[in-house]
């Protein structure tokens, strides 16, 4: 009972978006356009909550999409990041070919290479000023505030059901709590204790709120503390919820914000020198601690294991929809995977169920072994291309993201989780609609 009311509570993330929706002045000739800017915040929203609503926002992002194009007849222009989603849809099509999964694969282009293609495609038809793409960022900052309060309330909720204090919660150490992992607990809202509560993902699309109302704060667009306070929010989550990477996210941003603020670039270089030289003397006094707290056996298994077998197999991979442990284990004759035990070396590819712990954690290194070499560096063409774009438009919080994306992308595959890509998509889409001044 208390699972279910949490999740109904869930549908709080949305009250931002509602309020928003009642006091928009719709105008009979651009309604189209209107419609289009306030269900691309909701997409954004939506990114905080369980990913079926995500897909389904998608959705009528793109019913919107279309209303808009057909009434509004917007110009096209012709980008490099829609030549990039093109070339990589095309070439994982063509990986399906030496795919020992081929209808896998297909489901691969529907469900990873259909997103790519719509989002890229969209931004060049879709362009917005700094003013509407920053209401788009405070709406999405709204609903993160919103978030974080329904996380504290999960929280609140579970130290009673579990009898122990707030003070007594586990902190900043991997043990569990009543048999369950602590970040479980706290992401109840998104359908239960079984929803949808991994806590880098769900903790990813916060900071991003998180970068973004800072700059609105600096605007003066929100309240002047709201980034710090978004930023609070999330540090305490993750030290509530065990998050490795959460604290990584807070960290970088923590120090962004205060050479943010610094007026002028010489204070800028000698704030940021400064805590530099702090967190190198808190890191080496307290290394004990963070090299225990770091260990994570089962993902340095999957890097080695993925690496041999991409030495095996470079150019070609698996091939689009066929990576998965059967797969590298009769590749390299190994007997074992990671967190799963025993790999049958009689067992066909096809015995093994789809999206079930098939990938290393790291981008690239999925992508390589998912379908060779040319498929990782078209990845890395896409962070290449939205990092180098942010340079040139000088958003300053725009990078700290993508600085924070690249390290996630180091230790997680972002690009094969619902979450990790759409927030992805919906970045490059804003960042490429975008025209005018950097907001």
């Amino acid at each position: 009972m208390t699972d279910t009311l949490l999740t109904i509570s869930g549908a709080g993330l949305y009250i931002p978006f509602i309020v928003q929706l009642f006091r928009t002045r719709w105008d009979k000739t651009t309604w189209p356009r209107q419609l289009l800017l306030l269900i691309m915040a909701f997409e954004l929203t939506t990114l905080l909550h369980v990913p079926s609503v995500m897909f389904c926002g998608s959705g009528l992002l793109f019913a919107a999409f279309i209303v808009y194009c057909i009434r509004m007849r917007p110009p096209f222009r012709f980008t490099p990041l829609l030549v990039l989603a093109v070339v990589y849809v095309v070439y994982f099509a063509v990986a399906v070919s030496w795919s020992a999964l081929p209808l896998r694969g297909l489901q691969f282009l529907i469900d990873n290479g259909l997103p790519v293609l719509i989002f890229f495609s969209a931004a060049s038809f879709i362009q917005i000023s700094g003013q509407e793409l920053g209401n788009i960022l405070k709406l999405f900052c709204q609903g993160a505030l919103v978030f974080a309060g329904l996380v504290l309330l999960s929280w609140g909720i579970s130290c009673i059901e579990l009898h122990i204090l707030p003070w007594e919660w586990p902190m900043v150490r991997k043990v569990q709590i009543g048999g369950i992992n602590a970040f479980i607990w706290l992401f109840r809202f998104n359908g239960g204790l079984n929803g949808y509560t991994h806590p880098s993902y769900n903790l990813l699309p916060l900071f991003a709120a998180s970068c973004a109302a800072m700059r609105l704060s600096y605007l003066r667009l929100t309240h002047p503390a709201f980034g710090w306070v978004l930023w609070a929010g999330g540090t305490f989550i993750s030290v509530l919820a065990q998050s490795r990477m959460g604290l990584i996210y807070s960290i970088i941003i923590f120090v962004a914000g205060i050479v943010y603020n610094m007026p002028t670039t010489r204070k800028r270089i000698i704030a940021g020198l400064s805590v530099l030289a702090l967190g190198i003397l808190l890191f080496f006094a307290a290394r004990p601690t963070w090299q225990q707290y770091s260990q994570d056996q089962i993902r340095d298994d999957l890097y080695t294991r993925t690496w041999k077998y991409i030495q095996i197999k470079p150019w070609t991979g698996a091939g689009t929809g066929a990576l998965n442990p059967i797969e590298i284990c009769h590749t390299t004759k190994e007997l074992y995977w990671p967190h799963i035990g025993y790999i049958d070396p009689d067992k066909d590819v096809h015995d093994w169920r789809w999206k079930t712990r098939m990938l290393p954690h790291n981008e690239w290194l999925a992508d390589w072994a998912h379908a060779g070499l040319p498929a990782a560096l078209i990845t890395l063409m896409f962070y290449l291309y939205i990092t180098g774009r942010y340079m040139r438009i000088r958003s300053y919080w725009g990078i700290i993201f993508m600085l924070i994306f690249i390290i996630l992308s180091f230790l997680e595959p972002p690009l094969y989780i619902g979450k990790g890509l759409y927030l992805f998509c919906m970045q490059a889409l804003l960042l490429q609609s975008f025209t005018g001044e950097t907001p």
